[in-house]
């Protein structure tokens, strides 16, 4: 079970207990089908979600009679209804949610062993914080990793990488920005285009890092963002580890 399957049984376990708690509060034994149209629609739409949980809520088992035009219901049985759901429910919301594996990578094109080190560190901790849906530390998780990749990139060759039409008049690549750095990397064909046309979302990944500079520049990220973000730095690792 995934985080978002999780996360809709919740959302029906919740749900249930309201509709419990309503259904109890109905004096007797009896009830008439348009007061459990609410729980009919709501078990309906559990059942085609997740059709193997529970059996399906077909409230013809409980008729009870008809009276005055309206159909009546036996009232106990649907309790008892609901009350095994809620028990099936809890059971399947406290199960573990399965984890994909993360990945390992290893960036033998970085010639410094310390930052090469940081990085394949940093590569694991960005798969996980992705699985844990952290999309802020994603961004800056990745925007420091393609940073420091292509900063090192440039340093290999530094008189090519100054001498390029699209080098920054600043002389220390290290002080170089991100949108910098991608555009020298790649008016050198050191890395493909893809990276220039992806890496939009990610130029402004250092505001992130200060909440009143993410207030100021109202940056917004998510899934898709941070998905992008990956695909950028995997990009990078597939361009730089070619013979």
């Amino acid at each position: 079970m995934d985080s978002d399957e999780l996360r809709r049984l919740r959302q029906f376990y919740h749900s249930l207990l309201g509709q419990q708690r309503i259904i109890e509060s109905i004096p007797g034994n009896l009830v008439r089908g348009r007061s459990i149209l609410p729980l009919e629609d709501e078990l309906h739409q559990l059942n085609e979600e997740f059709p193997s949980l529970m059996p399906p809520f077909d409230k013809n088992k409980y008729y009870s009679h008809t009276a005055s035009g309206e159909t009546i219901y036996n009232l106990v049985a649907i309790r008892t209804y609901i009350a095994m759901a809620l028990g099936k429910l809890q059971v399947a919301i406290e199960q573990p949610v399965s984890i994909p594996i993360t990945e390992e990578r290893q960036f033998a094109f970085i010639n410094n062993s310390d930052l090469r080190a940081i990085i394949e560190r940093d590569y694991s901790e960005i798969q996980r914080a992705y699985i844990a849906q952290c999309w802020k530390s994603v961004m800056i998780l990745c925007g420091g990793a393609i940073e420091a990749i292509l900063t090192d990139l440039l340093k290999s060759d530094e008189t090519s990488t100054k001498a390029s039409k699209s080098a920054p008049k600043e002389p220390d690549i290290t002080r170089w920005d991100l949108s910098q750095l991608i555009g020298v990397a790649v008016e050198l064909k050191l890395v493909s285009t893809a990276v220039e046309k992806l890496s939009h979302s990610l130029r402004e990944y250092r505001n992130l890092v200060h909440p009143g500079n993410e207030l100021r520049s109202k940056l917004r990220f998510d899934a898709e963002e941070a998905k992008i973000a990956i695909e950028v730095l995997n990009i990078l690792h597939r361009d730089l580890s070619k013979d």
